[in-house]
């Protein structure tokens, strides 16, 4: 018998041959090492194109795997003060300022159960800038919070923190700050004083 021809051998892999021709290149595959050969690298090569038999998982238990995984949504309850961990004007470092200059800008952080406030005061004390940021501690969405910042004796400045939560406030005159945070959309609020 003469070779098997490679499209008959395709044929063979994906089982299209009929019953008789099948036994024929059969036998011819047991009598030549060549055919052999070609037959289990075309055999090899087919296998890896063919579609997969896999499945998708039920939607349920994809369900489940995710909720191990999920951290619950933190809940804030009503009105929270917080606590200052660290003003520099307060705590100041053994090296202040960068090569040798003194530092104006006084940072502040602030924390409380769901966020964290990075505060920088800088700028002359009776026309002072305050940028900041409230960087969540969980999944609370601290964008569009609103930000009221009163200064004994002047009237109240007000703003919103942006997507990434953070915020600016201009001319803020001298004195201590008493800010009151507002996080949308639950209207809980958080107070405290730098």
């Amino acid at each position: 018998m003469r070779h098997v021809d490679p499209a008959v051998m395709i044929d063979l892999v994906e089982q299209k041959v009929r019953k008789s021709e099948r036994e024929r290149c059969q036998q011819h595959l047991t009598d030549c090492e060549g055919c052999t050969a070609e037959h289990e690298s075309w055999w090899t090569f087919l296998s890896g194109l063919a579609p997969s038999n896999l499945t998708d998982a039920p939607t349920e238990l994809l369900n489940e795997c995710i909720a191990i995984y999920q951290k619950p949504e933190q809940q804030l309850s009503g009105f929270q003060k917080a606590c200052v961990l660290f003003d520099s004007f307060l705590q100041p470092l053994a090296v202040t300022g960068l090569r040798g200059t003194m530092t104006e800008a006084r940072q502040v952080v602030v924390g409380t159960d769901a966020f964290d406030v990075h505060l920088k005061v800088s700028g002359k004390e009776s026309n002072q800038t305050i940028m900041a940021q409230l960087l969540p501690k969980g999944y609370i969405d601290v964008a569009d919070a609103e930000i009221q910042l009163r200064v004994p004796g002047h009237a109240a400045l007000l703003t919103r923190s942006n997507e990434f939560g953070q915020f600016t406030l201009k001319a803020v005159p001298s004195g201590p700050f008493f800010f009151l945070i507002t996080l949308p959309p639950s209207g809980n609020m958080v107070q405290f004083s730098v």
